[in-house]
C-alpha cells in the first residue's frame, strides 16, 4: 500500500474503481489496518461538544448514513475520531443499519448512534408493530441500545399524542433499549415552537444551512435552551456543488465552507454530512473545529448565486396550497435533488416509486402552473415536477 498514492487511493474508492468486493472485504484485513498505519490521516475531529443536556459528547462533525457506502468507510471515520453516527431504519431499505454494526460492533461503547423510524401513513401506529420494529433496528447494529431512538419526519409534533406511540418509547427506555428521545423534521418553524412545549424530544435533527438555516435561529437557540440537543442536516443547501464546474476544485471547498458556517452557530452540538466515500470522510472531517472565514463566505455567496433560483427549500411549503391537485411538490422535488445532485439514483426512485399515485405531478403538462406563481424563489416548479416525473419513474 505504501506505494500507491494515497489521494489516488481515496480517489479510486470515492468513484467506485476499486470495485466492491474489494471494499466490502476490507473490514480487519490486513491491508486495511496497512493502509491507516502506513498513511496515517492528516485530519481529525478537534472538538467534541454536549447533546443538549443528554450528558453525551458527540463530534462536531458527524456521520450521515442515507446514501450507499461501504462499512468501511464509516470505520476510517471512526478512526479519524468521528463519534456520532446517524441513521434510519429506511436508509438503503435498512442495510444502512446493518453497515452500522457491521462497521462498528466492537467499538460500540466509544460511539453514538442515532436511528430514526417513521410512524403513520404504511407504517400502523401500534405499540407491538413499534417495539418489533425497534428490536429490529437493535438486531441490525448489533447493539443492545440505541443512543437516541428519532420519530422520523415529523410535520406536526400532535402525532406524539398518540398513547400507542408514547407508551412503545416508554416502555423501550424503561428497559434500556432507548437512551434518549427525538424526531427529524422538515418543517422545524413549526415543529421546534412545538417542543417548547413538550417534553419528548430530548434530541432534534433539523435542516440548517446558509440558505435555509437563518429564519429559524431564534427557534434553535430556544430549544437549545431548554435542553434539547439540536443536530444539523442537508448544510450542503441542495449538494450542487459536484454539478457546478467552478466549485469542483481543490482549492475551493464548497462543503468545508458549509460546515465552518453550520457550526459557527454556537447552538448546533454536530452537523452530519453524509460520508459516502473516503475522501468525503477527509474533506469534512478537515473542517471540524475550524473558523469561518472571509474565503468561506465568499465561496457560500457565489454558491448562493448560482443556486437561489433553483434549489427547492426543503423545509418551504408556499407554494403547497397553490397545487388544484395537491401535488407533494417540496417531496417531488426532494427527491429530485437526491437523484441529481446526491446522486442517489436508486434511493431516490425508491422514495418516489412509495408516494401515493395521487400526490406525484401526473397532470402538471397540462396545468398553467400556479406553483411557479406562488413560489417567492422563482423556481420553474411545473418544468421541474415534470422532469422530476420523468427521470424518478424511470
Amino acid at each position: 500500500m505504501s506505494k500507491i498514492n494515497r489521494r489516488n487511493f481515496l480517489s479510486a474508492f470515492s468513484s467506485g474503481v476499486l470495485g466492491l468486493g474489494l471494499a466490502k472485504n476490507m473490514k480487519g484485513s490486513p491491508k486495511y489496518s496497512s493502509f491507516l498505519q502506513e498513511s496515517p490521516a492528516e485530519t481529525k475531529i478537534q472538538k467534541y461538544n454536549p447533546l443538549g443536556n443528554t450528558g453525551l459528547k458527540v463530534s462536531d462533525v458527524s456521520c450521515g448514513a442515507i446514501s450507499f457506502f461501504e462499512p468501511t468507510v464509516m470505520r476510517y471515520a471512526f478512526d479519524l475520531g468521528v463519534n456520532y453516527f446517524d441513521t434510519a431504519e429506511g436508509y438503503l431499505q435498512t442495510k444502512s443499519e446493518s453497515f452500522i454494526g457491521q462497521a462498528l460492533s466492537d467499538v460500540r461503547d466509544k460511539i453514538i448512534i442515532t436511528t430514526k423510524h417513521a410512524h403513520g401513513g404504511r407504517n400502523p401506529i401500534t405499540k407491538d408493530s413499534i417495539i418489533e420494529r425497534v428490536e429490529a433496528s437493535l438486531k441490525r447494529m448489533q447493539t443492545d441500545y440505541i443512543d437516541v431512538a428519532m420519530t422520523h419526519n415529523v410535520s406536526d409534533l400532535s402525532l406524539f399524542d398518540n398513547q400507542e406511540l408514547m407508551s412503545a418509547y416508554a416502555q423501550l427506555k424503561q428497559e434500556g433499549k432507548i437512551r434518549f428521545t427525538g424526531f427529524s423534521t422538515h418543517n422545524a418553524q413549526l415543529t421546534l415552537k412545538q417542543a417548547l412545549d413538550r417534553e419528548f424530544a430530548q434530541v432534534v435533527l433539523v435542516i440548517y444551512n446558509h440558505i435555509e438555516g437563518p429564519q429559524i435561529e431564534s427557534l434553535i437557540s430556544d430549544v437549545r435552551k431548554k435542553g434539547i440537543g439540536v443536530v444539523a442536516m442537508k448544510i450542503f443547501a441542495g449538494g450542487r456543488q459536484g454539478n457546478l464546474a467552478q466549485f469542483v476544485n481543490p482549492q475551493v471547498s464548497y462543503p468545508q465552507a458549509a460546515i465552518r458556517w453550520v457550526m459557527s452557530n454556537a447552538n448546533i452540538d454536530s452537523c452530519i454530512p453524509t460520508m459516502s466515500s473516503y475522501s468525503h470522510v477527509e474533506e469534512y472531517v478537515a473542517a471540524s473545529n475550524q473558523p469561518l472565514e472571509r474565503t468561506d463566505m465568499n465561496v457560500i455567496a457565489e454558491y448562493k448565486r448560482k443556486t437561489e433560483n433553483y434549489y427547492c427549500r426543503v423545509s418551504c411549503s408556499d407554494c403547497l396550497s397553490s397545487c388544484p391537485q395537491n401535488v407533494a411538490i417540496n417531496d417531488v422535488l426532494r427527491y429530485q435533488m437526491y437523484f441529481v445532485d446526491y446522486r442517489m439514483e436508486k434511493e431516490a426512485t425508491r422514495y418516489y416509486n412509495e408516494l401515493e399515485s395521487h400526490k406525484k405531478p401526473l397532470s402538471c403538462a397540462t396545468c398553467s402552473g400556479h406553483c411557479a406563481s406562488a413560489c417567492p424563489h422563482g423556481l420553474k416548479i411545473k418544468d421541474r415536477l415534470i422532469q422530476a416525473h420523468e427521470i424518478l419513474s424511470g
